[in-house]
C-alpha cells in the first residue's frame, strides 16, 4: 500500500498558478500514475518508474512491480487524493516534491519525498521515501 500509494499520490497535483515547461512535464507524468494505478495498471504505472529506482524500503523496481500486482489483486477498486506540498527543480531534470497521499475508500494515508529524473526527454520517478509523520 504505502509504495502504491506513494508513486500513485505522485501522481495527482493541484493546478496552481503558472509552470514552467518541466513542471508541466512533472505533472502530466504523475497525472497518467494515478490514472494508471487506479485502473489497476501495472505496466502503465511502471513505465514511469526509473529502471534504477531505489527507496529507503530497499525496494528495487523489480520489487515495486511484485507489490502493484498484489496490491491490484486485493484491492479492486482503487482512488488516490494526492496533495503536494512542494515541488522544486534543484538542477536541469531533477524535480524534488513532498507529497501526501490518502487512498480510499480505506483512508489510509502516507507521506512521501519524491524524486523525478528527466533522461531523453522522459521524466521517471526514481526514488520514493515515505516520510514518517
Amino acid at each position: 500500500m504505502k509504495f502504491l500509494t506513494l508513486l500513485i499520490l505522485s501522481a495527482t497535483l493541484a493546478a496552481c498558478g503558472s509552470r514552467s515547461s518541466e513542471e508541466e512535464q512533472v505533472r502530466e507524468v504523475l497525472t497518467a500514475m494515478e490514472t494508471a494505478a487506479e485502473a489497476r495498471d501495472t505496466s502503465d504505472v511502471l513505465a514511469f518508474v526509473a529502471s534504477d529506482y531505489t527507496d529507503n524500503s530497499g525496494f528495487d523496481k523489480t520489487q515495486i512491480q511484485n507489490f502493484l500486482r498484489g496490491y491490484f489483486v486485493v484491492n479492486q477498486k482503487i482512488e488516490l487524493i494526492v496533495t503536494i506540498d512542494e515541488l522544486v527543480f534543484p538542477v536541469k531534470g531533477l524535480a524534488q516534491m513532498n507529497v501526501g497521499v490518502t487512498s480510499l475508500p480505506a483512508g489510509d494515508r502516507a507521506q512521501f519525498k519524491v524524486e523525478l529524473r528527466e533522461a531523453g526527454g522522459d521524466w521517471k520517478v526514481a526514488r520514493a521515501d515515505r516520510v514518517r509523520e
